[in-house]
């Protein structure tokens, strides 16, 4: 059973709700249970900003000529999605108009979109720095990083530490995995350096990437990744 409501007040782990319908509490007596679920909608409209970067994406997507029969038709391809958001996120009836739809659904749409981009190396219009959220901007950091592009401008990319590290022969020998770092393009990685890390990251609203192991072995002319520095870092984690 489902109940409509309006959330009045929270405090720590409690909240107080007003039912549009009380008269279905009376249903609970049958169930012989006291857990209830929580489901919360989204009262915010899509942006403008989002909006207009979903259509950027999808008009990308059809220049890519990439999805078969819908390859080049735009509206084609929208729809394509608009389904996959009732298929894969549950979402029925998805929109991206101001009446009609929420922002959490159009950021959702725009992570699928961006998805796609990735996998099949789809050139985007406009960088998508300047129209994402914090969540979104983590994770394009992290698929930059993946292929080497440069998060800012879209080039070829090095590995650009956030963390402090020594000099070249330092650096090679110490672990970097767990340490703040970015895919910089020379020109950006540069700026980075001109700029220091608080301004660089201000200014292009980024967070930066925990370097993994599979980060460290991408990158090993920036850290030094070796079989051998592999193994004795196992050795400590067992040893621990």
């Amino acid at each position: 059973m489902e109940v409509a409501g309006k959330l009045l007040s929270k405090r720590g782990n409690v909240v107080t709700i007003e039912l549009s319908e009380p008269d279905k509490l009376i249903e609970l007596d049958k169930f012989g249970s006291s857990v209830v679920s929580l489901l919360f909608t989204d009262g915010r409209s899509v942006s403008l900003k989002q909006r207009n970067f979903a259509y950027a994406l999808i008009g990308d997507i059809a220049k890519s000529e990439i999805g078969g029969k819908y390859a080049g038709e735009p509206e084609l391809i929208k729809r394509a999605f608009y389904f996959a958001m009732d298929k894969f996120y549950g979402v029925e009836n998805f929109s991206l108009s101001k009446s009609k739809g929420n922002m959490s659904d159009a950021n959702s749409f725009i992570d699928m979109l961006l998805d796609f981009c990735f996998k099949h190396d789809v050139t985007l219009s406009y960088r998508p720095l300047e129209w994402l959220d914090d969540p979104y901007i983590a994770k394009f950091e992290y698929a930059c990083m993946m292929k080497k592009m440069c998060v800012i401008c879209g080039r070829q990319a090095e590995l650009a530490h956030i963390d402090t590290v020594g000099f070249t022969n330092s650096r090679k020998q110490m672990d970097h995995v767990g340490l703040r770092a970015m895919a910089l393009c020379r020109e950006h990685h540069t700026q980075q350096h001109n700029w220091g890390d608080k301004k660089f990251l201000g200014m292009y609203h980024l967070q930066g990437i925990r370097i993994t192991e599979e980060i460290e072995k991408l990158y090993p002319s920036a850290t030094g990744y070796s079989d051998k520095k592999r193994d004795e870092r196992h050795e400590r984690e067992e040893n621990d």
